[in-house]
């Protein structure tokens, strides 16, 4: 046999022997900005389990078809996506692979509940789930004010720092409960950062800022001193007051478990001689990961590829300096000398920095409610339309957007003294904006608000010639109301009516009432 053949039968020997059982990860990842009746949505519930669930599927060797993320969903999704991945769990622990389980939720809990819309999942029923879930370590990592409920049972921990077990020559096994708050503290949300603050420092952790040993591994011990850290000191000064998170574990066997990997071929570095706060942003001003660094050693940062801003608030205060950074493949050195000195005023971070804006596009049916309106002056009309709205940067549920349509239709006018019906071809074009209010309640969401318009109308009359064409232009005021059905995180089905009220003169003085009903489909952009 030669070496090379010999060489290959060892490495597969090795492989094969006992013990040498590959790793299988799953994860649930949640994001539920409704918590029902009593609470007020939030901003970036979702954008949180977007966020982490990118990152485990990135970073934490979890793949794609072992991932489970779950927008805006109920009690009963939730029980059936862990039910799932137990299934999958116990099949690769037969097949003698180890076993992960990550479990994400950001979202409401109140009174020892996770609020999923109008259902609820009792923290003592999710604990229960997580200690028997056929998997080696058990993870689970709550986002949602008082959580820290789900850790009464054995006591809470503040501190910032885990005892990891080492009593034994196997990997870790147990179960770990990690929530955002304690059981009698809000957690909070923040406008500036776009997520709530927790999980944003969770995400820079795990990006890399939390490898404080430097060797390429963020580990769960690390990942919680960061976010622990990072958190009451971004709370402190808040109106909703200090923020502990909070763990309780019952961690055997050897070692930590790594939660990411850093690949430092691929990655955003900050060289070792630069210090200061740093803040990354995407491309939609949003900001993605903080460092806090200190000179001495470099710290680098897994971002995905794309463009990237990076912003340093300078000693003075008054000024920050930003830099445009795009990644592909390959790491790549933040040049601090390349940045730009910009005042405080024009921080990219600031504005809409959390709207999230979708586009939407319909037919529809326009009709006026006077008879006499519809036979002798505008006849009935299919409309084609485009929306461009934006929610989540005015607050409170409000959302506005923009929109332009056209259509026209076509009738026959009806005079009096034996005249014969004269043909009538009609036409408009209109753009307005709107404001309205969003009542969300699970994949439906229903809103109602009010619209002002520009509307250019035209009449001709192709079989009279000495009949003159008419064209105006006016300002048409009205309210509307729309009802969608979110069918995937960036599709919605939609049903809109608004009721207008036209300012008219041209065959004499009148107001007129008219209708018009749409049906769509919209899309959520940059989701």
């Amino acid at each position: 046999m030669s070496r090379a053949a010999a060489s290959a039968a060892l490495a597969l020997l090795l492989l094969a022997r006992p013990g040498a059982a590959a790793e299988r990860r799953f994860a649930v990842v949640a994001g539920q900005p409704d918590g029902g009746s009593g609470t007020v949505r939030l901003r970036f519930a979702e954008r949180d389990a977007r966020r982490i669930h990118a990152i485990l599927t990135r970073l934490g060797g979890v793949a794609e078809g072992d991932a489970r993320l779950l927008l805006s969903p109920d009690a009963a999704e939730v029980r059936r996506a862990l039910g799932d991945l137990f299934e999958q769990s116990r099949r690769a622990a037969a097949a003698g692979d180890s076993t992960t389980l990550f479990f994400y939720y950001s979202g409401h809990a109140k009174d020892g509940e996770l609020r999923l819309g109008h259902s609820r999942l009792p923290l003592a029923e999710l604990r229960a789930a997580l200690h028997g879930a056929p998997a080696d370590v058990r993870v689970a990592l709550l986002d949602s004010c008082q959580s820290g409920a789900i850790t009464r049972s054995k006591g809470v921990r503040r501190a910032p720092a885990f005892d990891v077990a080492r009593d034994g020559g196997q990997g870790p096994r147990g179960l770990v409960l990690i929530a955002s708050s304690a059981a009698s503290e809000d957690s909070q949300e923040s406008d500036y950062i776009g997520g709530s603050f927790f999980t944003h420092y969770l995400a820079s952790g795990l990006l890399g800022d939390a490898d404080v040993s430097g060797d390429g591994k963020v580990t769960l011990a690390e990942a919680y001193a960061y976010a622990y850290g990072r958190t009451v000191a971004s709370t402190a000064d808040t109106a909703g007051g200090i923020q502990h998170p909070v763990y309780q574990y019952d961690l055997g066997g050897s070692g930590d478990v790594v939660l990411t990997e850093i690949d430092p071929a691929a990655a955003l570095v900050l060289p070792a001689p630069l210090e200061g706060h740093y803040v990354v942003l995407d491309s939609g001003s949003r900001a993605v990961a903080e460092v806090s660094k200190g000179p001495g050693a470099p710290r680098r940062l897994a971002l995905p590829p794309g463009s990237y801003t990076v912003k340093k608030r300078l000693a003075a205060g008054d000024a920050l300096l930003v830099g445009d950074v795009t990644l592909a493949k390959g790491a790549v050195d933040l040049d601090e000398g390349r940045m730009r000195r910009v005042p405080l005023s024009r921080d990219p971070q600031k504005g809409f920095s959390g709207a999230r804006w979708s586009l939407l596009a319909g037919l529809g049916y326009q009709g006026f409610f006077s008879a006499a309106a519809r036979d002798g002056y505008f006849p009935p009309a299919a409309l084609g339309g485009l929306e461009l709205s934006s929610r989540d940067d005015l607050g409170h549920g409000l959302a506005w957007g923009m929109d332009l349509s056209a259509g026209g239709g076509g009738s026959f006018l009806s005079l009096s003294g034996g005249v014969p019906p004269i043909k009538v071809q009609f036409g408009e074009v209109s753009g307005g904006a709107s404001l309205w209010l969003d009542y969300p309640a699970g994949p439906l969401t229903l809103s109602a608000g009010g619209r002002v318009a520009f509307i250019y109308l035209s009449r001709r009359f192709p079989d009279r010639a000495e009949l003159r064409s008419q064209y105006f232009f006016t300002v048409t005021p009205g309210l509307v109301a729309a009802a969608a059905w979110r069918f995937s995180p960036s599709l919605a089905a939609v049903a809109r009516g608004r009721v207008n009220y036209l300012f008219y003169n041209v065959d004499g003085n009148k107001s007129l009432g008219f209708a018009e009903l749409m049906l769509g489909v919209e899309y959520a952009l940059g989701n």
